[in-house]
């Protein structure tokens, strides 16, 4: 799932409006449109959002398949939500000023609670670990 690029046109609805990859397939295990949904109807799905330039998913939505436990939850228009990926170096250095009592357990970025990982990334790398 954090592998997959998101928000790029789909190639397989290039010439259609509204074509951006901003949902991924859990059964297919690749992300889709809004007009692959079709063809996918008797799939499960999760919706890929957008954060500070970073892909995130809503927990409540993520939990139904996945352990959220120890990820570091963000707010975004009242609604609780986890980075996919880990955040770039430089966003990194930019919030990390300020002496953080936490961090996570794999990439040390700082975090506002006591969390483990920072992002699912974090969490699917440290389980694999």
């Amino acid at each position: 799932m954090y592998d997959a690029q998101y928000f790029d046109a789909c190639m397989a609805h290039a010439n259609t409006k509204k074509n951006e990859l901003d949902r991924f397939c859990i059964d297919c295990h690749r992300a889709l449109c809004h007009h692959c949904l079709p063809f996918h109807a008797l799939h499960q799905y999760i919706k890929i959002r957008r954060y500070v330039y970073c892909d995130v998913i809503n927990r409540h939505d993520l939990q139904k398949f996945f352990n959220c436990s120890g990820i570091q939850t963000y707010y975004t228009n009242k609604t609780k939500v986890l980075f996919l990926k880990q955040r770039t170096q430089q966003q990194f250095q930019q919030h990390n000023n300020s002496k953080q009592d936490h961090s996570c357990i794999i990439c040390q970025r700082g975090l506002q609670e006591a969390s483990l990982y920072c992002s699912i990334a974090c969490k699917v790398s440290f389980s694999f670990s």
